[in-house]
């Protein structure tokens, strides 16, 4: 069992009417995808030759936030609001999307920005399931 799986069966509460394995799974892939975005946009600040990538940059800051927050939203059963989790995973899913886009036009020339997009990708994936899930 994973933290993020032992955390969320710890809680006293759970998130009326979602399937707990997506919810894990989601939960996970935003801690994956914020990582790997910030660590790809790292990588691409610190790049002499990749002036190129700003809009990648912007993409990946914009989905390790987004992800990050949906990963809070989700990790406080106590405050659920179907309507705030729903905005929220819309937004992310958007944000995935986009950040998905963006780094696999780089992928070929840059490790990180293929790294990135496959973390985008799986999050993107993982919260339209929770959101198909949510009923």
């Amino acid at each position: 069992m994973t933290d993020v799986a032992a955390i969320l069966n710890a809680h006293p509460r759970t998130l009326p009417g979602i399937d707990e394995d997506a919810l894990v799974i989601a939960v996970q892939e935003c801690l994956n995808c914020a990582q790997s975005c910030t660590s790809c946009a790292d990588a691409c600040v610190a790049d002499p030759s990749a002036a190129h990538l700003g809009r990648s940059t912007g993409a990946a800051l914009n989905c390790a936030d987004m992800a990050t927050v949906a990963m809070r939203v989700l990790s406080r059963p106590t405050a659920y609001d179907r309507a705030v989790t729903e905005a929220v995973l819309r937004a992310l899913i958007e944000t995935c999307r986009e950040g998905y886009e963006e780094h696999r036009k780089h992928a070929l020339e840059n490790e990180a920005c293929g790294i990135c997009a496959e973390a985008c990708r799986k999050c993107g994936q993982a919260c339209r399931h929770l959101l198909g899930s949510l009923g």
